[in-house]
């Protein structure tokens, strides 16, 4: 098959071990570890221990004993975690490169406190997935990990990271830390960074990795679906109204911000409404701005849709297929959790898109946004 897609939201299974093995000595001993509690199996990450919903079930299916682990999971982890194994399953599916997120990456490291530690964590992650890519990094794109609870730490290892390893992407979960707002001036500092780095920003959150200070985390505790909704759909708008409103869009005209594993349909209402409350003389923090906050987000911002998004071609056609702004995501392999068909192949069988906006979805788009 040929290999025609990008695929910009993929994960590994990374084990817990990557950190132990890849941090300096120093902090071997503070390394994210599982703990069996109460039969659930939990990650400790700096002080606090995930997932922290009292009736998640844990990590267990995914970490659990491997003599059952794949028979429970309907697929071989080791595939993801495997380059070379990997890059056989991309050429078997038409996968030109797989932008690769962390599954154990995602859970409460912008909540580390102790900025030598979050730092340290980040950095251990971040040599483990360079490693990894070695093979092929063409078309093994890790993400970076980065302390972004702690900004001048998040651009020292920012800069270690690309200048370093070769890592151009950076993720972060959309809830900003501590809550305070991503517009806040001391996270000038990590825009600015990116802009001269030439790293792209992408948000992806985890229902599984939910802090407290996420949205609905303590209003539908128990509730994983609502959990799922806020974290995944609702912050990411939040998210976007920050950066926009707050001005950093503004500021920072050169920074690229991606939403992941974030649905689409909101995307047209949500920025309706922000460019008609600006129209009213909305106050913005910073001050006025030079665009409408739709026109800020075309310039700046993409997303990633699934296969069988609701609103896709309505949100195509908001946008403007010429400027791009859609990318394809499979979630690759978490969706072989749910024998999800998530596949390009879905993608492509869909009638409300023209075959031309499909290649621009699957393909070309992601060239203009990210570094591959």
């Amino acid at each position: 098959m040929t290999a025609s897609v990008i695929d910009t939201d993929t994960h590994y299974w990374e084990p817990v071990q990557a950190w132990s093995e890849y941090i300096e000595p120093a902090y071997r001993d503070r390394a994210p570890a599982f703990h069996d509690v109460d039969g659930r199996l939990l990650m400790q990450v700096g002080e606090s221990v995930y997932p922290s919903m009292p009736n998640h079930p844990g990590l267990g299916k995914v970490y659990g004993a491997e003599e059952t682990l794949h028979e429970q999971t309907k697929f071989d982890k080791r595939v993801s975690t495997d380059a070379e194994l990997r890059l056989r399953e991309m050429d078997e599916t038409g996968a030109k490169v797989h932008v690769i997120y962390p599954t154990l990456g995602m859970v409460g490291f912008n909540a580390v406190q102790d900025p030598a530690l979050a730092a340290a964590l980040a950095r251990a992650y971040n040599r483990w997935c360079a490693a990894f890519a070695g093979l092929d990094p063409r078309r093994l794109k890790p993400v970076m990990l980065l302390p972004t609870n702690h900004p001048a730490e998040a651009v020292e290892e920012m800069r270690y990271a690309r200048e370093q390893l070769g890592l151009d992407i950076a993720f972060a979960n959309p809830t900003p830390p501590n809550e305070e707002p991503w517009c806040r001036p001391a996270y000038d500092r990590m825009w600015s960074a990116m802009e001269d780095l030439d790293v792209t920003l992408t948000w992806h959150e985890s229902a599984v990795g939910a802090g407290p200070t996420s949205v609905g985390i303590h209003r539908y505790w128990g509730e994983g679906g609502m959990v799922y909704l806020c974290a995944h759909t609702v912050e990411p708008q939040l998210a976007t109204m920050d950066m926009i409103l707050g001005g950093v869009f503004h500021r920072h005209p050169r920074l690229r911000v991606g939403m992941l594993e974030a649905h689409v349909s909101w995307i047209p209402g949500w920025l309706q409404l922000l460019d008609y409350k600006a129209a009213q003389g909305l106050v913005v923090r910073g001050g006025p701005l030079e665009l409408t906050p739709s026109d800020y987000f075309r310039r700046q911002a993409f997303v990633a849709c699934f296969a069988d998004d609701v609103g896709l071609a309505e949100t195509v056609a908001y946008l403007g297929a010429e400027h791009g702004n859609v990318v394809f995501s499979s979630d690759w392999p978490h969706k072989s959790l749910d024998d999800v068909d998530s596949s390009a192949a879905c993608l492509r069988g869909r009638d409300d898109l023209s075959d031309e906006v499909k290649t621009q979805i699957l393909e070309t788009n992601a060239v203009r946004w990210l570094n591959v």
